[in-house]
């Protein structure tokens, strides 16, 4: 029997055996958390936030934002929220007081998230067991949306947002059609979050004193929902595309194609889905960097079959650890069609996927199982791949407990064989580690062993080989809101791995100094020292010490990002590093920033540049240059142009990915959406080095569920 059919047989009878209901020990997490009998209305309350709550909202009970997670304290400013249903429609309002100023540049739906203030609603319809959604609007109603289902996600809903004396307010009107599993109302968990931009300041309705991560399910409220008058049954959904494509004969020539995409609910939390002919072409990402690295290069997943599945796999902690995945899907290549399925059931999460192309076979399944109190995780999953020439199976499993307050630990295993194998008792990873954590202050440690052949094609593992120890430590002192400061954060690394060469493999020795004020100019230091065994033989230093600032850096985050902030829309940020790399001495400087031309534009330039000095011998140079501009034509399409050129020679030792001599990328992208359609228009590449001299035009049409649902 093939890998995914055994693993479909095997999840349609765990759905068949698995209970949907809530258990006793989830609801007694709950018990002291909030609470909203949600009316049923008969009149939907308009979207008009910039009038006094209208007569439609006068019977709603008011519900007030209290904590601050990110500073572990009340909030210092008032938000309040009401919540309604006519049985088609969710309905939220906000009402925020404000004295910072107001952060609301963004005004194209789904670009640019996280960099306005914003509000949002959590959503569990079915607890622990099932689907989180998540709704975000900034004040002037610009909006995002999630769910860990779909990382593709995006049905039409609505929000509406005015600035108002000392704030703003917030509607927003969700379809219940488009949340599976609501139909049946009953006890939703649920979380009412504010996002202060300036400060950092994150707001709760629900909450506990030891929580560090606003959506956290263990800590969320309760909604009572009324019974919904939508379908009870999630639709089916079939998106099917057009492409056609102009390019010169050397470039392969002009060409059309189309394909679909298909995905059928089998309950209310559970898909199977599949792709023909698949086209990924359009892609968005801009992953390019000349920043020095002994190591490959991580590139993010931005195929649609790959990503709608992506929250299943990878789901093992891993603390202070170097780059280990044991599911890395840009190493397979576009398929010829695929299928999947992906689901949660009672306490267990499944997806399984079977990447189908010439002569060549991805698959991917896992099994994962969360304690109703959310203090236990456990997860199995296996990767294979099948050609005429190579043969590859990795298996990896992992638990890890939490007491949901400060204290975490877990343990990994892996093991991998096949083809490139050629020694089965070197082809394991162990990995034990744990600690704890708070708003500001955090402690992990972790050891481990990865084998010299534990490698997987389809995985990504940044150094094979080592067997040692790490630990992280960062701490953040917030202080008071008359200083001109707004945190200053100490935290630093250290990792000592022994290889299987003689002596010392890797050690990294990192101190990060950063202090942030309230105008949000965030300055760095950084200093330490860095090792690396090169394939040689040579112990080898690949250091990088240095400093830099960074104006309209966004707010102070926990302590577990060893100081890292929020973004900013308009971010200018300049830094300088140097050190030992290799042979001989690297210079690094980075240099970028973005300012806003009207409205709806803006323009982003960068100047970076890495020079490798030697005592004889010529040096390696290179730079990185770009300049791009951006232009939000309305809340549903926008349009981009990008210019970047590569040129030099990267430093040595290099990680792989950048370019040698001059490699030039051109690229625009136009993009307008509607409740069933989708139209792209674009020239090039962003995620390439160099364009490919081709212009594309494609077209999707949804049929039945929209986009993501």
């Amino acid at each position: 029997m093939r890998p995914f059919a055994l693993f479909l047989t095997t999840s349609v009878a765990t759905i068949a055996l698995a209970g949907t209901a809530p258990t006793a020990a989830a609801d007694a997490a709950a018990e002291t958390a909030a609470a909203i009998a949600v009316p049923k209305v008969t009149a939907a309350p308009p979207l008009a936030p910039g009038e006094p709550a209208a007569a439609a909202w006068s019977g709603v009970p008011e519900e007030t934002l209290t904590w601050d997670v990110t500073h572990g304290r009340h909030a210092t400013e008032s938000t309040t929220a009401r919540v309604a249903s006519d049985g088609t429609y969710l309905y939220v309002r906000f009402e925020a007081k404000q004295h910072e100023t107001i952060d609301a540049s963004q005004r194209t739906n789904d670009v640019g998230g996280g960099s306005d203030d914003e509000v949002y609603v959590d959503l569990w319809p079915n607890g622990a067991n099932g689907f989180m959604y998540q709704f975000i609007a900034t004040p002037i109603g610009t909006h995002y949306e999630s769910s860990s289902e779909n990382n593709a996600f995006q049905p039409t809903w609505y929000s509406k947002g005015a600035l108002v004396d000392g704030g703003y307010n917030v509607d927003m009107k969700i379809p219940l059609a488009v949340i599976r599993g609501s139909q049946a109302g009953g006890a939703w968990r649920a979380q009412l979050v504010r996002v202060v931009h300036a400060t950092g300041e994150e707001q709760l309705w629900s909450y506990g004193d030891s929580q560090v991560n606003p959506d956290d399910l263990y800590y969320s409220g309760t909604f009572h929902m009324p019974i919904a008058d939508v379908s009870s049954r999630p639709q089916p959904r079939l998106a099917v595309y057009g492409l056609g494509a102009a390019a010169s004969r050397d470039a392969g020539g002009s060409t059309s194609r189309t394909g679909a995409d298909l995905s059928i609910p089998i309950t209310a939390t559970s898909s199977l889905y599949a792709t023909f002919h698949p086209d990924f072409s359009n892609v968005e990402l801009d992953q390019q960097s000349i920043s020095p690295s002994v190591f490959q290069r991580y590139y993010s997943e931005v195929r649609p079959f790959f990503t709608q599945g992506a929250n299943f796999y990878n789901n093992l902690n891993c603390d202070s650890c170097p780059g280990i995945t044991e599911l890395y899907t840009p190493a397979i290549p576009t398929p010829r069609d695929g299928y999947a399925l992906e689901g949660q059931q009672g306490p267990l999460g499944f997806a399984t996927f079977d990447a189908v192309g010439t002569s060549r076979n991805d698959v991917a399944s896992v099994l994962d199982y969360t304690s109703p109190n959310r203090e236990w995780n456990a997860s199995v999953q296996r990767v294979a791949v099948t050609t005429p020439d190579l043969i590859d199976d990795t298996t990896s499993s992992g638990i890890s407990w939490s007491d949901r307050k400060h204290l975490s630990a877990y343990f990994n295993y892996g093991s991998d064989s096949g083809t490139n194998v050629l020694d089965g008792s070197d082809a394991q990873r162990y990995d034990l580690g744990g600690g704890w954590g708070s708003q500001t202050f955090a402690l992990y440690a972790s050891t481990r062993k990865v084998g010299d052949y534990y490698n997987p094609v389809d995985g990504f593992v940044s150094h094979p080989g080592i067997a040692g120890w790490s630990a992280f430590t960062n701490k953040i002192w917030l202080l008071d809101t008359h200083s001109a400061l707004e945190s200053i954060s100490l935290g630093g690394f250290i990792d000592r791995y022994q290889g299987s060469t003689m002596g010392l493999n890797q050690t990294d020795n990192v101190a990060v100094l950063d202090v942030l004020t309230r105008s949000l100019i965030d300055v760095q230091v950084t200093s330490g020292s860095n090792y690396l065994r090169l394939p040689n033989g040579i112990f080898s230093p690949v250091s990088q010490n240095g400093a830099g600032i960074v104006y309209h850096s966004g707010s102070a985050q926990n302590a577990g990002n060893l100081g890292s902030h929020g973004s900013s829309a308009t971010p200018t940020s300049i830094s300088y590093n140097t050190g030992r790399y290799g042979d001989g001495r690297l210079d690094s400087w980075l240099r970028s920033s973005t300012i806003r031309l009207g409205l709806k534009g803006t323009i982003t330039a960068e100047v970076d540049d890495t020079a490798q000095w030697f005592s004889s011998g010529p040096s390696n140079v290179q730079w990185f240059e770009r300049l791009s501009y951006a232009y939000q034509l309305g809340h549903d399409s926008s349009f981009a142009i990008g210019l970047r050129k590569v040129t030099g020679t990267p430093p040595l030792p290099n990680g792989g990915g950048d370019c040698i001599g001059t490699c030039t990328n051109v690229s625009f992208n136009y993009h307008i959406k509607t409740r069933h359609s989708e139209l792209y228009a674009g020239y090039g590449d962003p995620s390439q080095l160099m364009t490919v001299p081709q212009f594309i035009l494609k077209f999707i049409y949804y049929v039945g569920a929209e986009k993501g649902t």
